[in-house]
C-alpha cells in the first residue's frame, strides 16, 4: 500500500514539473533580428550540363554557411545566389563556383551583378 501512495506521488511530481516547464517554454518570446540579405547573378563559363555541372555547383554554395538559395542554370550560364553579406563575401561564393570538380571541367566567372535586398 505504502509502495502504491509513494508511486501516485511520483507520478503527480512528475506531472506537474513538466507543466510547469511547458508553462514556462509556451511564455517566452523569441526575437527574430530581420538580416540585410544580398542577391548576386554570377555569370559562368565551362558548364558542360544542368545535372552535373550546374547542380553540383549549386550544391556546394548551399552548402556555405550564409548562403539562403541558390539557382544555377546552365542553359543562362549563370548563377543567382542569395546570401547574407555578414557571413560570406562574394569572393567566398566565386572561390566555391570555381573550386567545384566534376570531371575535368573548369569553371570561370565572367562577371558579378550585385543586387542588395530587404
Amino acid at each position: 500500500m505504502k509502495i502504491n501512495y509513494l508511486l501516485v506521488n511520483i507520478i503527480m511530481l512528475c506531472l506537474t514539473a513538466n507543466i510547469l516547464v511547458a508553462q514556462g517554454t509556451a511564455n517566452s518570446t523569441t526575437i527574430i533580428e530581420p538580416t540585410l540579405s544580398t542577391v548576386v547573378t554570377i555569370e559562368i563559363n565551362g558548364m558542360a550540363c544542368q545535372e552535373g555541372c550546374a547542380d553540383k555547383i549549386a550544391s556546394n554554395l548551399n552548402e556555405k554557411k550564409g548562403v539562403i538559395s541558390t539557382e544555377v542554370s546552365f542553359k543562362d550560364k549563370k548563377g543567382i545566389i542569395v546570401f547574407d553579406p555578414n557571413l560570406v563575401s562574394i569572393e567566398d561564393l566565386k572561390s566555391v563556383i570555381t573550386s567545384t570538380k566534376v570531371k575535368d571541367y573548369v569553371y570561370t566567372i565572367n562577371s558579378v551583378t550585385i543586387k542588395e535586398k530587404k
